[in-house]
C-alpha cells in the first residue's frame, strides 16, 4: 500500500489526490472512492470528506498507474496549423468542430493527437495528464483559434502562472444575436450549473456550486447585420473560467449565434433554409489573438464566417 499523510488541512478528499497524481483525473479518483480502492485512516470515504492535518490517506501501490489514462494515439488527420513556433512554444490555429485533447487513450481525430503525431518529444509536458501534452489552454469543439504548446516542462510552468495570474491578454470575436449597440464590460461571478453539469451559471442569483469563479469580460459592437439580426463583437478578457465568454453574452441577451447551450438561434450555413435543424455544436466564436506578459503578440486569421458588412 502507498500511504499518504495530510500536512495541511484540504477541502476534498478528491482534489487533494489529484494535486499528488495530476496525470490522473479528479473523475478518476472519484471512480476509485466509490470501488473502495482508496482509505481514509483504514476506512472508505466519500469524494467531497474534507482533510485535516496528519489524517492518511492510503491505497494500493499500483492503482494510480491503472487509473492513468494512456497517452494521445498519434493522429495525422490533417496538417497543423502552425502560427507561432521556437524552443519553448508552439501556437496552433484549432479549427472548430475539433476537441482540444481526447477524453480516452483510444480516442483520435483530435488536435492533440495530430500534435503528438508531428512532435511526439511533448509526450508527458506539462501537468494536466499524459491525454493533453504541453497544452497551456483549451478551447471548447465549436471554437476555433489560438491554443498555446509548451514545449518544455520548465515554460509550461512559467506561462500556466501567467495564465493564472491574468497577465496573458485574450481577444476573441463572435456573431451574437440581436443588435449590440454599445461597448460594456460584464463583471460577474460564474459558478456550475448544480442542474447541468454542461453549462456555466452566473452567480448570484444562481447558488454557487463547486466553487465560485470571478470573471470579467470587455465586449466591443464592431459591427451589426440588420437582415440577420446579427451583430459581430470583439471580446476581450484575462480570466479564463469554462465558457465564459458565452455566459456573459447570453447574460447580456446577446448569446453565441448557434450556440443553443445559452440560448443563441440555429445557423443557416449556404445551401440550408433558415428552417432546416442545424448541428447544436456549430457556433461563431473565435479566439482572434493573445498578448503574453513579455509583449509577444500571437495572431490567428479571421474566420471564415468574419465579414464586416458593408455601412
Amino acid at each position: 500500500m502507498t500511504s499518504l499523510t495530510v500536512t495541511e488541512p484540504v477541502s476534498r478528499l478528491d482534489r487533494f489526490l489529484h494535486q499528488q497524481y495530476p496525470a490522473v483525473s479528479t473523475n478518476c479518483w472519484r471512480r476509485a472512492l466509490r470501488a473502495g480502492e482508496v482509505l481514509l485512516d483504514g476506512c472508505r470515504a466519500a469524494k467531497g470528506t474534507a482533510l485535516s492535518v496528519g489524517q492518511t490517506v492510503s491505497f494500493a501501490v499500483d492503482l494510480p498507474a491503472r487509473l492513468a489514462p494512456e497517452k494521445p494515439q498519434p493522429d495525422a488527420l490533417s496538417e497543423l496549423d502552425i502560427l507561432y513556433q521556437d524552443e519553448n512554444l508552439l501556437a496552433l490555429n484549432k479549427s472548430a468542430g475539433c476537441h482540444s485533447h481526447p477524453l480516452t487513450g483510444s480516442e483520435t481525430g483530435t488536435l492533440a493527437n495530430q500534435l503528438i503525431c508531428k512532435f511526439p518529444e511533448l509526450s508527458g509536458v506539462g501537468e494536466f495528464g499524459p491525454l493533453q501534452p504541453g497544452l497551456l489552454n483549451r478551447l471548447d469543439y465549436a471554437t476555433s483559434g489560438i491554443i498555446l504548446v509548451a514545449r518544455n516542462n520548465a515554460a509550461w510552468s512559467d506561462i500556466r502562472q501567467q495564465f493564472e495570474q491574468h497577465l496573458i491578454r485574450k481577444e476573441y470575436v463572435a456573431e451574437v444575436d440581436g443588435r449590440f449597440l454599445a461597448a460594456t464590460v460584464i463583471d460577474k461571478d460564474l459558478t456550475h450549473d448544480c442542474r447541468d453539469r454542461r453549462r456555466m451559471v452566473v452567480a448570484p442569483p444562481a447558488e454557487s456550486c463547486r466553487g465560485l469563479y470571478p470573471a470579467q469580460t470587455e465586449i466591443f459592437p464592431i459591427a451589426y447585420d440588420a437582415v440577420k439580426d446579427i451583430s459581430l463583437v470583439r471580446l476581450v478578457m484575462y480570466s479564463g473560467v469554462m465558457h465564459q465568454l458565452r455566459v456573459h453574452l447570453a447574460e447580456a441577451g446577446y448569446p453565441v449565434s448557434g450556440d443553443s447551450l445559452y440560448g443563441g438561434k440555429s445557423i443557416a450555413h449556404a445551401g440550408e433554409q433558415e428552417s432546416e435543424v442545424v448541428s447544436d455544436t456549430v457556433f461563431h466564436l473565435h479566439c482572434l489573438q493573445l498578448t503574453l506578459a513579455d509583449g509577444r503578440v500571437i495572431e490567428a486569421p479571421p474566420p471564415e464566417w468574419y465579414s464586416v458588412p458593408a455601412m
